[in-house]
């Protein structure tokens, strides 16, 4: 008879079983099913791993965070607050971080200490004095009749009960209305955060019952900032000229930054070059809006028809590559009057010899060209009408 071997369950870190297995000689002993033999714990992506713990810590959201700081200074502190902006610029995090200071034991500098028991909690998700709620999926009257109920009860352990509702646009026009009075006057000790990317869905008498903060896109040097931090305790080896690149192609958002270099880690392991970025990500490398910029400005047509094809054939969304090109032609446009911050662009942008009328025009056909190959059976057709007019 042949002798299976099984592996103790001695470790309180293995959460697979428990299994009961009978030897020979009768003795009892818990272990794990073979097909389970060792727990896999998996690396957190870096946005959830490096989510700031700290308001010291939050990037690029600096004018929110002195105000909520100042509130906390001088105990005036509003009973419900609503955050509003783009995609992962830190909604979220900041309800996270104002739920965590109102109830930390070791405040400093009206900062979390990010250490005390209440700031743990809230890390790893097991506070029962923080309760979050998704909008897009607890939309109805049900849901916020049960949040009003759950409301009328004390803190179990901390000092302040803190709601945070989630995309609070997506909540019926019903379950809104239901919100009101406890948002008006809520219980003691209760503290309301909604956050949202779509503030004019948000009900005029929902937003007049809170203190609204609008979150701004991040500028592109910040996002790099901090996938240099990033990449310098993973020991990632990534040019700053392509961190450059994934901070721009993110638009103000540092989460998206964020789960771009995750990626890329996954695909190419910590050493990333341009075609990594190339092929994960689809990114279109500057040279080759030079180049074809080049064959326009050369009234070279088949050339610049030659490279539309070429990308189309491997594999490039041309859609992407001329909201790109536009992208390019404004930067240029903005440094050429001298206003190189409104175009985000804060790293170097050679511009070449064109006259502001023939860039006017450039800007106008492609912008053209851009929505109608949403439309177009043929998606290389609009660029190349575009091409040929501009070559006249």
């Amino acid at each position: 008879m042949p002798i299976l071997s099984f592996l103790k369950l001695t470790s309180p870190d293995i959460v697979c079983g428990p299994f009961w297995f009978t030897f020979a000689n009768g003795v009892k002993t818990r272990q794990i099913a073979i097909s389970a033999i060792k727990r896999f714990t998996y690396p957190m992506v870096y946005y959830r791993k490096y989510r700031p713990k700290t308001f010291s810590e939050v990037v690029g959201q600096e004018h929110v965070v002195q105000t909520l700081q100042g509130a906390l200074q001088n105990n005036s502190l509003a009973h419900a607050y609503l955050f509003t902006g783009p995609r992962g610029t830190g909604k979220t995090t900041l309800a996270r971080l104002l739920a965590k200071v109102v109830n930390c034991s070791q405040i400093k500098n009206h900062d979390a200490c990010g250490i005390c028991d209440f700031c743990k909690e809230v890390e790893t998700g097991k506070s029962l004095d923080l309760i979050e709620i998704d909008a897009a999926s607890n939309r109805g009257i049900d849901e916020i009749r049960e949040l009003r109920e759950g409301a009328r009860f004390v803190s179990t352990r901390g000092k302040h009960k803190v709601y945070i509702i989630d995309e609070c646009h997506q909540l019926t026009k019903e379950a809104s209305n239901a919100l009101l009075k406890t948002l008006e006057e809520p219980p003691p000790k209760t503290l309301f955060v909604l956050a949202t990317t779509e503030p004019n869905k948000v009900l005029s008498t929902v937003a007049s019952r809170t203190q609204r903060f609008d979150l701004k896109k991040l500028k592109p040097h910040q996002i790099t900032a901090k996938l240099e931090y990033i990449a310098g305790v993973e020991n990632i080896k990534i040019g700053k000229n392509l961190l450059n690149s994934i901070a721009l192609q993110a638009d103000g958002s540092l989460r998206d930054a964020e789960s771009s270099l995750s990626k890329l880690v996954a695909f190419r392991g910590h050493a990333i070059d341009e075609n990594a970025i190339k092929e994960v990500l689809g990114f279109i490398p500057l040279e080759n809006f030079q180049n074809f910029l080049g064959f326009l400005l050369a009234k070279d047509r088949a050339k610049a028809i030659s490279m539309v094809n070429d990308l189309y054939e491997s594999g490039v969304d041309l859609s992407s590559f001329t909201k790109e090109l536009l992208a390019y032609l404004r930067r240029i446009l903005i440094t050429k009057a001298g206003l190189a911050v409104l175009a985000n662009q804060e790293f170097s942008l050679p511009v070449p010899n064109i006259e502001n009328q023939e860039l006017l025009k450039m800007l106008d056909s492609f912008f053209k060209a851009q929505q109608e190959i949403k439309i177009s059976p043929i998606p290389q057709l609009p660029l190349e009408i575009a091409i040929m007019e501009l070559c006249e």
